[in-house]
């Protein structure tokens, strides 16, 4: 009996402890959660931190016509010396504690940009809370007035707008879903330098710079200058180049999508080349890699000589009424003109990041460091100069 009552006494004890609260624990509402990051250059400090953040539905009045009208994401901007400070001034500011864990974007400003973001992308990968996954776009505009006027048309959460916004390089090729990890090894490696995805404004401002003499093949646009009419104003085509760590030029979707066939990054894209059977139309391919591209670096005469291998696959999703697609002839006069404007296209793309940038975001470089000695040989040799 006595052992009965020890054990009963020892349980009712156990029960003592497991059954308190956990005073520390904080649950999700708590927590501010940022969606998307944006730098600027500030006029008083360092720089300008505006940081998005979701609005959960327990925060959301509870009638139905006004739940509508209310966003379902909030935009706090501050000037401040550095980026752990501003987040802390943002802290004193709210009622909560700011929490990146679900940050999916990180936006920087074109100025801000030109004059060197190691500073920022080695503060971003150190946090414990960002997740290296999220993307790293690079705003024409200021990222405040990006995030401003960041209206998801098909998706609710704005969180899951910044996830699949970016989703488009598999079916377009006129973007590269480029990640916050990938720009940071690509600043601190050797042998190549970074890229970003290029986004911008388009709004009545920018549509009446459009050049209204531009190419029918729709090849030559870039994120803020596209002809496309949209309450939704922010998109994204193109990519920003960097050297070191500073923006020097960007690309337009079909260098950007030659980027993509070099890099072996292309699933699938649409493309427009004359029709070499009438010049003043276009004929449309749905093309992608039909095997992953090689690349080669070797030395003739003591300068670089680049050789890609590339095998791409078209197919006509249209019929032309000029086109017989069932004569042999026919199909062979289609494959050389499109074999000819990939060719031209791609050595417009090499000779523009090579010559007029200075930067090998193809990663060419990691091809020649084995032909030195050294590493410190190879970063002698000026080869990302």
């Amino acid at each position: 009996m006595k052992v009965k009552i020890y054990l009963l006494m020892l349980i009712c004890s156990l029960a003592i402890f497991l059954l308190t609260g956990c005073y520390y624990v904080q649950g999700v509402e708590a927590k501010a959660y940022a969606i998307a990051l944006g730098i600027d250059v500030s006029d008083t400090h360092n720089l300008k931190l505006t940081v998005q953040f979701a609005v959960l539905n327990s925060s959301k009045s509870s009638t139905s016509s006004e739940d509508s009208s209310i966003s379902n994401s909030t935009i706090l901007s501050v000037d401040c010396s550095t980026l752990d400070s501003g987040i802390t001034l943002i802290n004193s500011y709210i009622s909560k504690q700011v929490n990146l864990s679900h940050c999916k974007a990180v936006i920087i400003s074109e100025e801000f940009s030109s004059h060197g973001v190691s500073d920022i992308v080695y503060t971003l990968m150190n946090s414990m809370e960002l997740r290296p996954d999220c993307n790293i776009i690079i705003s024409k505009c200021n990222a405040l007035d990006f995030l401003e006027n960041s209206s998801p048309v098909f998706e609710s959460n704005p969180a899951q707008y910044f996830t699949l916004n970016f989703n488009s390089s598999e079916y377009t090729g006129y973007v590269d879903n480029l990640t916050l990890s990938e720009f940071y090894y690509n600043i601190i490696n050797i042998y190549s330098d970074a890229s970003a995805i290029l986004a911008g404004i388009n709004n009545k401002e920018t549509q009446d710079k459009i050049n209204i003499g531009s190419s029918i093949l729709d090849d030559n646009y870039i994120a803020g200058k596209t002809p496309i009419v949209s309450k939704n104003n922010v998109e994204s085509m193109g990519i920003a180049v960097f050297r070191n760590d500073k923006l020097v030029g960007e690309l337009n979707n079909l260098e950007t999508l030659c980027h993509l066939i070099i890099t072996n990054n292309l699933k699938n894209a649409t493309i427009n080349i004359t029709n070499p059977f009438a010049n003043n139309s276009s004929v449309s391919f749905y093309v992608n890699l039909n095997k992953l591209t090689k690349k080669n670096v070797s030395f003739v005469n003591n300068y670089p000589y680049i050789e890609c291998e590339i095998w791409i696959t078209g197919n006509i999703p249209t019929t032309y009424s000029n086109i017989n697609l069932s004569d042999e002839d026919c199909l062979t006069t289609l494959n050389s003109a499109l074999n000819d404007y990939i060719e031209a296209h791609i050595l417009e793309y090499l000779y523009k990041t090579s010559k007029i940038l200075k930067a090998d975001i193809a990663g060419f470089g990691k091809y020649v460091l084995p032909k030195y000695a050294t590493s410190q040989e190879f970063v002698n040799s000026d080869w990302i100069r």
